[in-house]
C-alpha cells in the first residue's frame, strides 16, 4: 500500500509504501507531520529513502530516524553530500537551516532492489537535479516515485549546485523509454499533484 503525505509550501511530498517492511520516501522539513502519520497507520519504518540530498527531502531524516530505527538510504554520489555536510549541494543555506551532516546507512546504486516483501522497488539513477537524483520504479503497479526529476506538470531544476541540464534530458529519456516499455501508471513526485505515466510523453516533449 502506498500512503502519500502532500506537502505544502516548500516542504516535500512523501510517501510510506507498506508491505512486509515498510519505506518512507523522503521526509521532508516537517518529521513531526510523518511521525503522527507513521503512529495512524501502527507501522515501523525499516528503509527512509531520499530522492536527492536536498535540505527540503532530508531535513526530517535524524528525527525519523531516532524514533524509528530506520536505515537512511541515498545513492552513493548524493550520500558523500550528505555526510561531507555539503551546505551548497544540499541547499541549507538557502533554507536559513543548520545543517551538520547525516551518516548514511545504505548507499543505493543505480539498478538496486529495495525489497519490502511483496513490493520492490527499483532504484534509478537519474542525475541532473542533483548528481545522486533518483527515482524508484514498483512493476506490479506501475508506480513510479520520482523525486524532483520529473512532476505532473514539469522537471526539475538544473541551475542549482550540482545540477546539469544534458544529464536531466538523459534522464528523462530514460524514463520515457521506461514509459513505452514496461508502462507507468502513476507518478508520485517530490513536489504538486500526483501524475499519471503519459505526463512523462507530454512533458519530455515540451522541454525538448
Amino acid at each position: 500500500m502506498i500512503y502519500p503525505i502532500m506537502s505544502t509550501s516548500f516542504d516535500s511530498n512523501c510517501y510510506i509504501i507498506k508491505s512486509k517492511k515498510a519505506a518512507l520516501i523522503d521526509s521532508g522539513i516537517d518529521p513531526t507531520k510523518i511521525l503522527k502519520k507513521i503512529n495512524e497507520l501502527d507501522t515501523g519504518i525499516d528503509f527512509l529513502i531520499n530522492t536527492h540530498c536536498h535540505y527540503d527531502h532530508i531535513a526530517g531524516d535524524l528525527r525519523i530516524k531516532e524514533e524509528t530505527n530506520a536505515k537512511i538510504c541515498v545513492h552513493k554520489i548524493d550520500a558523500e553530500v550528505m555526510e561531507g555536510n555539503n551546505k551548497e549541494e544540499t541547499l541549507s543555506d538557502l533554507f536559513g537551516c543548520k545543517f551538520s551532516g547525516i551518516k548514511i546507512d545504505l548507499r543505493l546504486i543505480d539498478g538496486q532492489i529495495i525489497d519490502l516483501g511483496k513490493i520492490k522497488l527499483e532504484v534509478i539513477h537519474t542525475p541532473g537535479h542533483t548528481r545522486g537524483s533518483i527515482c524508484l520504479y514498483e512493476p506490479e503497479s506501475k508506480s513510479l516515485f520520482s523525486g524532483d526529476t520529473i512532476f505532473s506538470d514539469g522537471i526539475g531544476r538544473t541551475d542549482l549546485p550540482g545540477g546539469n541540464d544534458a544529464d536531466l534530458k538523459k534522464s528523462l529519456e530514460r524514463l520515457l523509454n521506461l514509459y513505452r516499455s514496461s508502462g507507468v501508471e502513476e507518478i508520485y513526485p517530490g513536489h504538486g499533484p500526483i501524475g499519471n505515466g503519459d505526463d512523462i510523453e507530454k512533458i519530455y516533449h515540451a522541454y525538448f
